[in-house]
């Protein structure tokens, strides 16, 4: 794939995870459904590193401009740029199978991104405030969290095991 067709596919991954960071769904305070794990993690299986990076910040940023749920926050910002990192970095790793990566890149990505940064971000912002500890902050989230990766790691596999996107990358490449 030449460098124009991968600038395009992360310009539009990003539109794409700007626009899953917009349309979350709220299921209780500030425990969201949200699908930026899709555009993310798809530049990160498909692209490398460093789209898969610039997809999970500028889909935060732009998605915190656009539509801000609370003060901006670089830590959740790290976690959204880590949410593509995580997975291009997995997908590097030889032997080992495609739905196996996945299920790799989506465990670390919960842990260290959701209910990691992300929770420790909202427990500075709102959680000590009312006097939570982390902890008490965390198993809060986390049912909220393990939810969220069900739902966007079943959406990556079918869209991993149907060859969507392989398909359209040859289609695309080989004109």
């Amino acid at each position: 794939m030449n460098k124009t067709h991968k600038i395009a596919f992360t310009a539009m991954l990003s539109a794409l995870s700007v626009l899953a960071n917009c349309i979350s769904v709220t299921l209780s305070g500030s425990n969201y459904l949200s699908f930026t794990f899709i555009p993310t993690f798809i530049a990160g299986i498909y692209f490398g590193v460093l789209p898969a990076a610039i997809v999970g910040f500028v889909g935060d940023l732009i998605g915190g401009i656009l539509f801000p749920k609370g003060a901006y926050n670089v830590l959740i910002a790290l976690a959204s740029t880590l949410m593509g990192i995580i997975p291009a970095l997995v997908y590097k790793l030889p032997k080992l199978s495609k739905m196996l990566k996945l299920v790799i890149s989506l465990v670390i990505c919960t842990i260290v991104c959701s209910a990691g940064l992300n929770t420790y971000a909202l427990w500075v912002l709102y959680g000590a405030k009312n006097g939570k500890t982390f902890w008490v902050y965390l198993w809060g989230r986390l049912p909220f969290q393990l939810i969220n990766t069900v739902v966007n790691g079943i959406l990556l596999a079918v869209i991993q095991q149907t060859k969507v996107i392989d398909k359209l990358l040859l289609r695309i490449t080989q004109k």
